[in-house]
């Protein structure tokens, strides 16, 4: 659980600053869209957030499933390291130096408290694509020629 969550966090942070959405390259998504369409291209920037985390969550999930543990527990135990970096983060608000360090202490803190929520939908969502996953665990009885 807790490499699932290392994980989480670096398919969240690893492609760039969410909390400022001008610090995305804008670049990338001109490939896909040549005109300025701001609410297509902030859709697209969601969507290209939204790739890793599906990865990491359907691959857990998977692991889950072959292992057979059970699948709430283990979100019980994500939701637990999430809460605890929730914690870590409130207590790392800031209220004073320049706004760029107090807005980014305050998103980082919205972002991991509305990241209990979007666990929660991730985990309901990967149950489609996870559906098939079938865990052969019994032994085949060898049976006598009669």
């Amino acid at each position: 659980c807790i490499m699932q969550m290392v994980l989480f966090n670096v398919a969240f942070f690893g492609t760039g600053n969410f909390a400022s959405i001008a610090s995305f390259e804008i670049s990338s998504v001109y490939r896909f869209i040549t005109i300025f369409s701001p609410f297509l291209m902030a859709a697209l920037l969601i969507f290209k957030l939204f790739i890793p985390f599906m990865l990491v969550i359907c691959a857990f999930s998977a692991i889950t499933k072959l292992n057979q543990v059970p699948r709430l527990g283990c979100y019980f135990l994500v939701i637990l390291f999430s809460d605890v970096m929730t914690i870590h983060f409130f207590f790392l608000v800031r209220n004073t130096g320049s706004w760029m360090e107090i807005g980014n202490s305050i998103s980082h803190f919205g972002i991991m408290s509305a990241q209990v929520v979007f666990v929660l939908l991730l985990f309901a969502l990967t149950n489609t694509y996870t559906k098939d996953i079938h865990c052969n665990s019994e032994v085949p009885s060898i049976r006598k020629a009669n």
